[in-house]
Formats: structure tokens, sequence, C-alpha cells
């Protein structure tokens, strides 16, 4: 049985391998793992924890999470100074990876402030997981006066695309071959 609970420091390292396995990039390229944890998961668990959900098997071991930054300001204040010049020395196609992934979150968040990735292992898909652990992510903000929410998906992930309408995400713009899909709550 899987469940959802808050992050905890020991997930770490599970997070990354989670983030890492189930990208949708070549991560047999050279830097691409470390790219995968600087842009998609480290500022998340390191700064913003208590923003982050995990589901977990019967053994209390991370099968998916949820990560949210609740405030693009503040999430690229930091950003910007301690993550992204780690990425720029990976070379300049993520350096440029990573601008353009930060350019669409900052076009939206004057509406949109936080903004969410979110990662299920092939195990615990299709069992409503996703669906907790929005949930619970959307009742957390909510109670600390956060009112909306963004994510970018790939326009043509047909199936996210379509777990996220089922969880009240509408899509706002088709920006870069992405739909950027918000809720407000």
């Amino acid at each position: 049985m899987i469940s959802v609970r808050k992050y905890e420091k020991k997930d770490k390292e599970a997070l990354r391998e989670i983030c890492i396995e189930t990208s949708a990039f070549n991560v047999e390229a050279k830097n691409m793992k470390k790219f995968l944890c600087l842009m998609f998961n480290d500022y998340y668990t390191e700064v913003e924890g208590d923003n982050c959900f995990v589901a977990v098997d019967e053994n209390d071991n991370a099968v998916g999470y949820l990560i949210c930054a609740k405030n693009f300001d503040e999430y690229y204040k930091i950003f910007k100074h301690f993550y992204q010049p780690e990425i720029d020395s990976l070379g300049l196609k993520y350096a440029l990876m990573s601008r353009s992934e930060i350019l669409i979150h900052k076009l939206f968040s004057k509406k949109y402030p936080a903004h969410l990735h979110i990662d299920l292992t092939a195990a615990c898909r299709r069992q409503g997981v996703g669906s907790k652990l929005i949930s619970a992510l959307k009742d957390d903000l909510k109670s600390k006066g956060v009112n909306s929410l963004m994510l970018s998906c790939g326009a043509s992930n047909e199936a996210a695309v379509k777990f996220y309408k089922k969880n009240g995400f509408e899509i706002v713009k088709n920006f870069m071959g992405s739909y950027i899909m918000a809720i407000e709550f």
C-alpha cells in the first residue's frame, strides 16, 4: 500500500534517483544526471522541504514525490545564486536549458507564484498516488496563504495533460512546446 507523507531529509537521495529514473532526457548524456538533480530536485529538497511530499511504500521507501517552490521570487533569488552557477559549469547546453525552464515560471509567476514538479515510478502510477500528492500540496499551500499553483508539461504528453486536468489544472498557454498549466484555489 502506498501512502503520502511530508518529505524528510532521509528521502533526499531516493528522490534524486527517482528524478533521474523518470526523466524523459537521455540520462547517459554527459552531466545530465547532475543537471537533472540540480534543476529539478535539489533546490526543493534542500530549501523548501516543508513544501514537498513523498509517496512511500509499506517499508517507507520513496516511490514518488511532489516538490514545490511556494514563491517564485524567493525561489529565484536562491536558485540563481547557489544552483545556477553549478548548472552553468556543466556546459552551455545545460545553462540554456535551465534558463528556459526558469523563464517559463518567471513569465507566469505574478499570477501563479508557486510551481511544482512531480515524479512517480512505474510501480505507483495509475493508483491515485499522483492525485493524493497534489491534494496534499494544495491543502498545505492553502494553509500557508498560497492560492495558486503552476507547472509546465510537454504539450505532446497527453497522459500527463489528462492527469493534470483531472486534478483541476487548466491549460493557460502553449509555450515553446510546453503547456503552462495552472490552478487557483
